[in-house]
């Protein structure tokens, strides 16, 4: 069974997981367990390498992936770099997910609000 191992800072949508199905031949989603979440989506700014800062998510994700797996990443440069090369160097096939934004200006007397909706066009392969 295909799973796309979930390494973002979201949770999928319905519309992500159908493009999966269809497009990755994925039949389950792999979220990271909590604790490597809240890791994944507070990465210092202060440090100076984030090589360290990485390692427990890296080790989990050498622990759960399966050959038939694909990792989905994105999020902070530098921890997104760091498991797209650990990726790269075992030959894992890592995707993107693309987004088209769509935005809409709401004119009132008191001025302009803007709204910007995200909407998922496909996931897009790292290396190819």
């Amino acid at each position: 069974m295909n799973r796309i191992i979930n390494i973002t800072n979201h949770t999928m949508t319905a519309e992500q997981f159908k493009d999966a199905q269809l497009n990755l031949d994925v039949m389950e989603e792999l979220a990271l367990p909590e604790n490597l979440r809240s890791l994944w989506g507070a990465v210092p700014p202060d440090v100076d390498s984030v090589r360290d800062y990485v390692s427990p998510l890296l080790h989990w994700l050498s622990s759960v992936y399966e050959p038939s797996d694909i990792v989905w990443v994105q999020g902070e440069w530098g921890v997104t770099l760091s498991v797209v090369d650990w990726c790269r160097e075992r030959k894992i096939r890592c995707v993107y997910a693309t987004t088209e934004r769509v935005a809409q200006e709401i004119h009132s007397p008191n001025g302009v609000q803007m709204s910007h909706v995200f909407r998922h066009v496909r996931f897009r392969n790292y290396f190819d």
